[in-house]
C-alpha cells in the first residue's frame, strides 16, 4: 500500500494551473501572428520581462495571412476581453506582405486588412516582403534604394549570423525558433530600431505593399520597451 502523498506506479499526477488574477492585471496586451511559431514565440519573450502581475501579453499565431490576420485577431481580442472580463488595452495584428502583390486577389485582401484594422482600432506591425527583415536589422544595414526579395533577406539573415565567431555553424531554417534564440544573445535590438526607422521614414510616401523593404515591427517592440520600463520602474 502506498504511503499517504506517495504516487503509485503508473499515476500521473498534475499539478493544477494557477489561475488568472485577471483583477490584478493593469493592462492586457494582445499579438495576434501571421506565423504559427517563430513570431509568437519572439513576442512571448517579452512577456518574461514584465514585473509579474502588471501586463498580460497574449501572443497568437494563425498561419493565416493578412486579412485573415485581422479577423483572427478580432475574435482573440473579444475571447481575451471575456476571459478578463475587460477590454484589452492594446492590440495587434503582425503580417507579411508575401506575395500579395503578385495575384490581384491577395492583394485586395491585404489592402482589406488595413481597412478593417482600422475601423477595428487594430494596429498593425507589418512586413514587406518578410517578418525576417526586422530580424536581419538585428545585425546589418538594409537599403531602401530597391526591392529585396525574401530568400535574398533569409540568406542575408545567415550570412550576418554565421560571421559571428560563436554562430559560425548557425543555418537558418524557416519556421524555426532556433533563429530567436541566437537574436536574442547577438543581435542589437536598439540598433534594429534606428536601422527600421530609417527604412520606415524612406518609405513612408508609398504604400504598405509597394514599400519593399519595410516594417513598421519596430513600432511595436518599441511599445513592448516603454511598457516594460514603466511598469518596472522604481522611485529612489
Amino acid at each position: 500500500m502506498a504511503r499517504r502523498g506517495e504516487i503509485k506506479k503508473g499515476q500521473v499526477k498534475e499539478k493544477d494551473k494557477r489561475p488568472i488574477r485577471w483583477r490584478k492585471y493593469p493592462h492586457l496586451f494582445l499579438i495576434v501572428c501571421e506565423d504559427g511559431n517563430t513570431e509568437p514565440y519572439y513576442f512571448k519573450t517579452f512577456a518574461k520581462l514584465f514585473p509579474e502581475e502588471t501586463v498580460f501579453l497574449r501572443a497568437v499565431g494563425t498561419g493565416r495571412s493578412s486579412k485573415g490576420v485581422v479577423e483572427q485577431t478580432i475574435i482573440e481580442r473579444d475571447k481575451l476581453a471575456t476571459e478578463a472580463n475587460k477590454s484589452v488595452d492594446e492590440v495587434w495584428s503582425v503580417f507579411d506582405k508575401d506575395d500579395a502583390d503578385k495575384i490581384p486577389a491577395n492583394t485586395a485582401r491585404f489592402i482589406e486588412a488595413f481597412k478593417i484594422a482600422q475601423e477595428e482600432k487594430i494596429k498593425i506591425g507589418y512586413s514587406n516582403e518578410v517578418f525576417e527583415l526586422w530580424l536581419l536589422l538585428h545585425f546589418t544595414d538594409v537599403s531602401s534604394e530597391k526591392p529585396i526579395p525574401r530568400t535574398e533577406i533569409y540568406l542575408k539573415l545567415e550570412a550576418e549570423i554565421k560571421s559571428i565567431p560563436s554562430h559560425t555553424n548557425f543555418v537558418y531554417e524557416h519556421g524555426k525558433t532556433e533563429v530567436i534564440d541566437v537574436l536574442l544573445k547577438v543581435g542589437n535590438e536598439s540598433m534594429a530600431i534606428v536601422r527600421a526607422e530609417k527604412l520606415y521614414g524612406e518609405q513612408k510616401e508609398k504604400q504598405p505593399i509597394d514599400a519593399n523593404p519595410n516594417t513598421s515591427v519596430f513600432i511595436l517592440i518599441k511599445k513592448l520597451r516603454d511598457l516594460i520600463e514603466w511598469y518596472s520602474y522604481i522611485p529612489e
